[in-house]
């Protein structure tokens, strides 16, 4: 193992030490990093090497533009004008492999960019004229390990794998201002064979997401065998997302996780940018879970709502053992026939709680995107063989909320449930079309 000071770092918080880090990277092996603040631009993990930090080490990103890598570094990477951030990383690790990210601190800096009020939202910050992306982004490696270890303060996502392979992520807690846009915790991005854990992760937008976006990699790969387990999550925004590119998200499992103060606790949208084609979801298993959030469910094929265009299939999901508090609808919803089959909800105890911010608003057509929320518990919609099993509802003082499951042209069974509102199912007559 290197100790950066010997390769000129001071840890200072003041001096850039960015070429003596490189510099202990590139003669290889791990570098060991003791108690200090380490200031740096941009910096390139090598294979069989990685960042192994002490107690008190933290590795702070650079303020300035100037000392971060340019859009097209790698072939892979994108910069995201619409949402105002570029291609730049404070850590990258491209086509490499066995490397290790363990202990200490690492913090983006998100204040030096993006600190400012937003001048009519007080819930985000200003957009700054120019902030890093992913602060650390992992694309087309092998053999990653993440353990033990902080990950604060990103201008952008925290953790990004793009197409990586056998990575274990444990001991990880992420924080970061719930103000700012689009702050993800963590993104798995067509990557395989990956077990995550023990994480706690506070986070502005997505806390953990697993994405099919194949389009940029050299080698396409399905985002598959992935198992998430004992997460304490809470967010603004969705708790877990799966969905968004054009690939195929399959075989994973969510398991033993607490939700807290969340939006949404769980988010499948398979076509969630009108740009992309969208992601076949299929095979999901969530087990085991506290939620305590707005809305418990987002299980749909589009977030907009009933669209007339075609779909990516979600089929094959199961949801067991839940239990929580919730405020709005649950929603499971396809396009159109054929598109959303084969959902279970096993053993759920939800309780709906009474708001004038999210009270029931009737809509013609429900999704994350449109304002109206369904008058019920649950919201089914152009969706076949839905199980609802040994599921117990109670809307309680909810007067607003006038059913337990409200369905529109679906295909439901319920075996031994219990709930204090009466179910609606409606059906439309042959040659209605009810897409928008």
């Amino acid at each position: 193992m290197r100790n950066v000071k010997d390769y000129g770092a001071k840890g200072d918080g003041v001096t850039k030490d960015t070429r003596a880090i490189q510099d202990a990277i590139d003669a290889g092996g791990v570098v060991h990093f003791p108690p200090g603040v380490y200031l740096t631009g941009t910096i390139f993990l090598k294979s069989n090497g990685g960042l192994d930090l002490e107690e008190g080490a933290v590795i702070l990103g650079s303020p300035d533009k100037e000392d971060y890598n340019p859009d097209d570094v790698i072939p892979q990477n994108r910069a995201f004008t619409k949402e105002h951030v570029s291609g730049a990383h404070l850590i990258i690790a491209a086509e490499q492999h066995n490397i290790v990210l363990r202990g200490g601190r690492i913090d983006g800096n998100r204040q030096a960019f993006m600190n400012k009020p937003h001048p009519t939202a007080d819930w985000v910050f200003a957009y700054p004229e120019w902030r890093p992306g992913q602060m650390v982004f992992f694309c087309e490696c092998e053999n990653v390990t993440i353990t033990d270890m902080e990950m604060v303060n990103p201008p952008y996502w925290t953790l990004f794998l793009h197409g990586c392979e056998y990575v274990t992520i444990r001991g990880l807690r992420n924080t970061n201002d719930f103000r700012t846009h689009n702050g993800d915790g963590m993104d798995l991005d067509c990557c395989r064979f990956v077990t995550v854990s023990d994480c706690i992760i506070h986070s502005a937008d997505d806390c953990i997401t697993l994405r099919g976006n194949d389009e940029p990699l050299k080698k396409k790969r399905f985002c598959e065998y992935v198992t998430i387990s004992n997460c304490i999550l809470s967010t603004r925004c969705n708790a877990f997302r799966i969905g968004v590119g054009g690939g195929t998200v399959r075989r994973c499992t969510i398991s033993n996780i607490v939700i807290h103060d969340t939006r949404t606790a769980i988010c499948l949208v398979s076509q969630y940018s009108t740009t992309s084609p969208g992601v076949i979801i299929e095979d999901i298993m969530l087990d085991n879970i506290r939620m305590d959030c707005q809305r418990p469910f987002h299980i749909a094929t589009t977030p907009r709502g009933l669209q007339p265009e075609e779909a990516r299939p979600i089929q094959r999901i199961s949801v067991s053992r839940v239990r929580g508090t919730a405020r709005v609808s649950g929603i499971v919803q396809g396009r159109s026939a054929g598109y959303m089959k084969d959902v279970s909800f096993r053993d759920v105890r939800l309780t709906f709680l009474p708001d004038e911010k999210t009270a029931p608003r009737p809509a013609t057509s429900y999704g994350e995107f449109i304002p109206g929320n369904p008058p019920s518990a649950f919201f089914v919609e152009n969706a076949e063989n839905i199980l609802f099993q040994d599921v117990e509802v109670e809307c309680g003082t909810d007067a607003a909320r006038k059913y337990a499951v409200w369905s529109r042209d679906s295909d439901i069974r319920f075996e031994n449930c219990r709930w204090d509102r009466p179910c609606q199912d409606e059906k439309s007559d042959p040659g209605t079309d009810r897409k928008e």
